[in-house]
């Protein structure tokens, strides 16, 4: 604003002393008229290449003027390009000091971003480290709960194995180990037949009858309340390869809810309710089995071949796989008769749960449902 102003009164100076020589430069051109009038009428001629001292003087005057308005107008011109430019060194000046500022800010800011990151990262590493060690912790032991309730249940029988729960809470029981009908001190163990009768004789028996109508719990007789006990076959050990656990099923004109230890397996017979039923787990003394069903069937057990699976001949001890050929020959025939294709296989190699219960109101039949171990957990015991 300031450089237009002082260009506008350059300007109007300029034009100042221009009019000023046009009107001296009139001036004398009239005075030059009115002298040539008069030497005509005296009849004398002045010559045109020659001027008066005043004419001279005029000339002198007006390139003085104009020389001058030059000289003040690019004076003024200069001094005004010369701010022009001192105003534009100041602003550079300016714009270099907040660009050199802003650097400075963000060399600054850039230092402070990448320490506040590696503290962060060093703080995270820490945390991270910490979350681990408490997790690892975790890890290594049994959710409390159910360690409580395994130490609770083994206090109550020694015999207590662990729970067998469906993920879909289809079936969630206590089992128990069944042993051989004497104790180890040579003594029988106490239990009951069928219709409640204490057995003396147990010619005829075998370690599975002492748990199947004795409530493991009390040692009492038990065929209604709670159906006896759910147990593991008296020649397992929990290192077998197939773990074979009975219980009994209701019929449902007993048992209307359907609910009694293992008759709720009859739904997997239909392959509609498989993809809800399918995943279990056996929850041991600091240790957790996870399995995941792989065939359901029924078996004949006047069948001498089927009633292998479930052990009435020692001489196919399944659980140890002490018969490797038939046992491979077993699973490709347990594949034919399954009453549907899960879609997931069972091999020779793997370790196998076998849930058996009887089918309602056929009592020649059983049903009988496999397993196979897709991961064990094991946890620290203290």
């Amino acid at each position: 604003m300031e450089n237009d102003d002082k260009r506008r009164i350059a300007s109007k100076r300029s034009v100042k002393f221009q009019k000023l020589a046009k009107s001296l430069e009139e001036e004398r051109q009239a005075i030059l008229k009115e002298q040539l009038n008069k030497n005509r009428e005296l009849n004398r001629q002045i010559p045109e290449s020659k001027n008066s001292d005043y004419d001279e003087s005029i000339h002198r005057i007006v390139a003085d003027i104009e020389r001058e308005a030059e000289f003040t107008k690019n004076s003024e011109d200069a001094a005004i390009e010369e701010e022009t430019i001192l105003e534009d060194v100041k602003q550079l000046k300016k714009k270099f000091t907040v660009k050199t500022i802003l650097f400075l800010v963000g060399i600054l800011l850039l230092f402070f971003g990448v320490t506040i990151v590696l503290l962060k990262k060093s703080l995270g590493t820490e945390t991270s480290a910490s979350e681990e060690a408490i997790l690892e912790s975790q890890a290594n032991h049994m959710d409390p709960q159910l360690r409580t309730m395994w130490l609770s249940n083994k206090e109550i029988n020694e015999d207590y194995v662990g729970q067998i729960v469906f993920d879909s809470g289809l079936v969630d029981l206590s089992f128990v180990q069944a042993k051989d009908v004497f104790k180890e001190d040579g003594s029988l163990h106490v239990f009951y037949d069928k219709n409640g009768n204490l057995i003396e004789d147990p010619s005829g028996y075998t370690g599975n009858d002492v748990y199947i109508w004795t409530n493991w719990k009390t040692g009492k007789y038990d065929r209604y309340e709670e159906g006896g006990s759910v147990f593991m076959d008296y020649r397992n050990y929990l290192k077998d390869q197939n773990i074979i656990i009975y219980g009994h099923h209701y019929a449902r004109d007993y048992d209307p809810s359907g609910t009694k230890q293992f008759t709720p397996l009859d739904l997997l017979l239909s392959e509609e309710n498989y993809d809800d039923n399918k995943e279990l787990s056996l929850i041991l003394d600091n240790e957790i089995r996870r399995y995941i069903v792989t065939n359901v069937f029924t078996i004949d057990i006047s069948d001498e071949y089927e009633r292998q699976i479930i052990r009435t001949d020692l001489n196919y001890d399944l659980s140890g796989n002490y018969e490797p050929k038939f046992f491979k020959e077993f699973i490709g025939y347990l594949n034919k008769i399954s009453r549907y294709d899960s879609g997931v296989i069972l091999s020779d190699s793997d370790r196998i749960l076998t849930l058996i219960t009887c089918l309602e109101h056929q009592p020649e039949y059983r049903q009988v449902i496999m397993c196979k171990e897709v991961s064990d957990d094991i946890y620290d015991p203290s």
